[in-house]
Formats: C-alpha cells, sequence, structure tokens
C-alpha cells in the first residue's frame, strides 16, 4: 500500500492518466508513504466505500487511482469529518498522513496518488 503526493508532474512517466512517482525521485517531485499490507484492507473496508459515493475511484485491492486538485478537495472535506468519528489508531495516522499529502496537493494544485 502506498500514498504518494505529487508536487510537479513534469518530465514524470504516466501510466494512463497515473502519474509515476520515480523510485529515485526529488523532494520537488513528491512525497511517497508505504504502508503495510494490512493497511490496505484498512482502507478497503473503511476508506474506499466512503469515498466511492462522493468521489467515484478504481481503488479495489492491488489497483492505483490518482486524485486530483479536485478530487482532493473533496477528500479533504471527508477526512476532515472522518478525524471526527472513532477509528482504529493505525487508521488515524494513515489518515492524518493522507490530509497532510491532500492539502499539500491542494496548494501546488496537483495531487495524490493511492495504491491498495
Amino acid at each position: 500500500m502506498k500514498i504518494e503526493l505529487i508536487k510537479d508532474m513534469r518530465g514524470m512517466e504516466m501510466y494512463g492518466d497515473i502519474p509515476c512517482l520515480p523510485v529515485e525521485y526529488s523532494e520537488n517531485q513528491g512525497e511517497r508513504f508505504t504502508g503495510e499490507e494490512t493497511d490496505a484492507w484498512l482502507l478497503l473496508e473503511d476508506f474506499v466505500p466512503a469515498i466511492d459515493d462522493i468521489c467515484p475511484n478504481d481503488l479495489d485491492y492491488g489497483d492505483v487511482d490518482y486524485f486530483d486538485t479536485e478530487k482532493c478537495l473533496i477528500l479533504k472535506s471527508w477526512l476532515e469529518a472522518r478525524k471526527k468519528s472513532h477509528v482504529s489508531p493505525r487508521l488515524q495516522a494513515i489518515y492524518r498522513i493522507l490530509e497532510q499529502y491532500v492539502d499539500s496537493a491542494i496548494r501546488y494544485g496537483a495531487g495524490v496518488v493511492i495504491e491498495l
């Protein structure tokens, strides 16, 4: 499971419409959080169904999707509301990272890649 902040897509390879952060990347290009396989299952249970209702995506186990700036604005609202609900400490940690990446993506006019 990975979450990648894309800061600058210039010169970045694309997989369809999904930017691919290189294995070795500069701080100017983006940031990467690599979680555990169990994190993917947590997101599949809590995050994916809720987000799919408000921000259609193609996420499933083993899938990857790109959330552009517009979708990040939707994610930001959902994450702010979700913070008020009880979730496991691990999900809280993942959501904090995702929220930081979403805020940065909005600021940079870029996006976030999520791979489960």
